[in-house]
């Protein structure tokens, strides 16, 4: 490794790979990429870095471990002093570049997110807006107790959580109940059979008050997580779009935003069986750790295995993005803050991140944190960002 008193400083590198390099500095780069081996592979790791998705994560603890175990083997003492832990690594890079980048680098990523009007955009809550059979809407805000009686259930709200009670058996005639939770919401519902609901933001659930002594079924638009009370003689049935989705006990979450284009089904736990509404006969079976993908334009339903916990780290209380775009990124944090995002030109979209953050982080410091890579710029104004 070069002696860390002759590095350069990273800017004109990150210039180099962005293409916003001066001839002065393309000089003083190709004398400093000369000088030694050590040097050229510093900067093809950089290049590696922004080649291969640029990483941000949130765990300062994690990393100054590391920091220490590196410096235990290597023997290596840094000279400069210990910039901001802003975490921004390569997911192809080792550790010992992440540590290098983070601590030796003489070239500081300043907080330059522009708030053009000051304000702290909060995280979303608690909320949802309940639809009864007969029409009458009730606001499940967060906080509000309420306990209402209707079509031979209990529906008790506990300002998190809606939990269907059923007092008299079998119902005599199938009544459902809608439940929205809008932009910057989130809520969870218990079913009349004791099944397990968390429903994502921009989420609506169709759903019976008390299920049939035959079916279980439930009509879903957005993204929830079903812990399906186990029957084995009553299926569980979950319809979104043009897909059915039947369990008789199981885990396993659902996206099936409009805007994307494509239902994704994920299985932590059991089997699901999935078929298409004007296919029924051909059926796709999902194991753990499998996920089928839909596109709402095509009648080809495909799986294949993934790490299941990116998928459901929102119900965790977390954002978890896996080499992801931006644009489907910024989309994911728009539906939790209840922002608009405005991009200042299509290939700020194409640029993927990965990375582990919180949903209980204030919006201005995520924007941060993604700011600080250096490859894009954020301006707030009111509820509108603009990336540039």
């Amino acid at each position: 490794m070069a002696e860390l008193n002759q590095m350069i400083d990273f800017e004109i590198i990150w210039k180099k790979i962005n293409d916003r390099i001066s001839d002065e500095e393309e000089i003083l780069l190709k004398r400093w990429l000369d000088e030694q081996p050590s040097h050229r592979l510093y900067y093809e790791n950089a290049l590696r870095f922004y080649t291969s998705g640029t990483q941000f994560v949130n765990s300062p603890a994690e990393l100054e471990k590391a920091m220490r175990n590196i410096h235990h083997k290597t023997g290596i003492r840094s000279p400069y002093r210990k910039t901001q832990i802003i975490a921004f690594t390569s997911i192809a890079a080792s550790i010992l570049l992440l540590l290098y980048f983070q601590y030796f680098s003489p070239f500081e990523f300043g907080n330059s997110l522009t708030t053009q009007q000051v304000q702290s955009i909060v995280p979303g809550s608690h909320k949802a807006l309940l639809i009864l059979d007969d029409g009458s809407e009730h606001d499940l805000s967060e906080g509000k107790n309420s306990i209402i009686d209707a079509d031979g259930a209990t529906i008790k709200n506990t300002g998190n959580k809606l939990e269907y009670i059923s007092i008299n058996g079998q119902p005599i005639e199938m009544r459902y109940n809608t439940l929205k939770i809008p932009r910057g919401g989130e809520y969870f519902l218990v079913l009349s059979d004791s099944t397990k609901v968390w429903l994502n933001s921009e989420t609506t659930l169709r759903f019976p008050v008390q299920f049939a002594s035959d079916t279980r079924s439930v009509e879903l638009t957005g993204e929830a997580y079903f812990e399906v009370s186990k029957n084995a003689k009553v299926p569980f049935i979950v319809s979104t779009g043009n897909q059915m989705v039947k369990v008789m006990g199981t885990q396993f979450n659902i996206s099936s935003y409009p805007e994307n284009q494509t239902i994704y089904t994920t299985l932590i736990e059991g089997s699901v069986e999935i078929s298409l509404d004007n296919n029924p006969h051909e059926k796709l079976i999902l194991k753990p750790g499998e996920q089928s993908l839909l596109a709402m334009n095509s009648n080809q339903i495909i799986k294949k295995q993934v790490d299941v916990s990116s998928y459901i780290a929102w119900k965790y209380g977390r954002f978890v993005f896996q080499d992801q775009m931006l644009g489907d990124i910024m989309n994911t944090l728009t539906k939790w803050y209840d922002v608009e995002v405005v991009f200042s030109g299509e290939e700020q979209k194409k640029i993927r991140f990965t990375g582990n953050l919180e949903r209980t982080d204030n919006f201005n410091n995520i924007l941060e944190k993604i700011e600080r890579t250096n490859e894009v710029k954020f301006e707030i104004k009111s509820n509108t960002i603009t990336i540039k």
